[in-house]
């Protein structure tokens, strides 16, 4: 999109976020000062002020608007700083915090907009502090609590950046326990799928026939893990032999405890550490990654 109809289209969103505050929704949205002109000095000032004129007190006995309101928030937090942002989700969130029943709520009500399947912006990175806070307080009780505390257990393994906890562990074919940590190769595909999903089987079938994926992984540069997240059936069994032998096939039916596995096919990509370098790439990037390495390594001579 030409930068002249981004701005115009973001320039409407702004007025229509002031219009909407203004026509009695649950609070006025700040209106941003002339002299803010940059894109990021806007967005930043939006999501910082946000809330200034809420009343925090009565606002939870609107939920509908809390939430509508919530969501004009994150969506313009992709344009603001990051800084600014977790700044100002912190700033919420230590407010709330004051009551434990509204804190859950906000939790509840974040995790709807950016946690879920049905999310139009999904962001871990927004969510996390939310699920934090209501997994850590004490005045909530372990039953409250026990959903977030595992949220936060999953986005905290699994996250970009994150190590992948060493207990991990898959059963291969033969019946083998083996430790993820153990897969050797200079990186890991960690790829979880279904035997009944089409996209599995169609993203499969391409990653079994890449010739540059073969290469690196007969090289021991790189290995790919299938695991479907489940106990192992003859379904399972079947589709596994039918992919290529140098791919370790296993199952891990605790793979959610560590592992965001909302959809399949899902990948991970791992470096020789167990950190995750990034995750739920196309197959397209994976193939076009695994070229330009393959490449790379044949001019090097090495």
């Amino acid at each position: 999109m030409p930068i002249y109809r981004f701005l115009f289209f973001l320039a409407v969103s702004f007025a229509a976020l002031s219009a909407r505050g203004a026509d009695g929704e649950l609070f006025k949205y700040p209106e941003v000062p002339n002299d803010k002109v940059l894109l990021s000095e806007r967005c930043n000032y939006l999501v910082y002020h946000f809330w200034d004129k809420a009343n925090l007190t009565t606002a939870f006995s609107a939920r509908q608007k809390l939430s509508n309101a919530l969501n004009d928030w994150f969506n313009l937090m992709p344009y603001a700083t990051a800084d600014t942002v977790h700044i100002s989700l912190d700033a919420l969130i230590t407010k709330v915090s004051k009551n434990p029943a509204n804190l859950r709520t906000l939790a509840e009500l974040a995790e709807g907009l950016v946690y879920s399947d049905t999310s139009e912006i999904r962001s871990e990175e927004i969510y996390l502090p939310f699920a934090q806070a209501v997994a850590t307080n004490k005045k909530l009780s372990k039953a409250d609590r026990a959903r977030f505390t595992r949220q936060v257990q999953v986005m905290e393994s699994s996250a970009i950046g994150a190590s992948v906890p060493e207990s991990v562990s898959f059963t291969d074919l033969e019946g083998n326990k083996r430790r993820l940590r153990d897969v050797e190769g200079m990186s890991v595909l960690l790829y979880f799928v279904d035997p009944t999903c089409s996209d599995c089987t169609l993203a499969t079938v391409r990653l079994a026939a890449d010739q540059h994926l073969a290469e690196l992984t007969d090289a021991g540069e790189m290995a790919v893990v299938m695991i479907y997240a489940d106990e192992p059936d003859e379904q399972w069994k079947a589709k596994a032999a039918t992919m290529p032998a140098r791919w370790i096939k296993g199952t891990m039916p605790d793979a959610d405890e560590y592992f965001d596995i909302t959809t399949v096919p899902t990948n991970y990509l791992l470096d020789d550490k167990g950190t995750v370098v990034s995750r739920n790439v196309s197959v397209d990037q994976i193939m076009a990654a695994a070229a330009n390495v393959n490449m790379r390594k044949k001019l090097s001579g090495k």
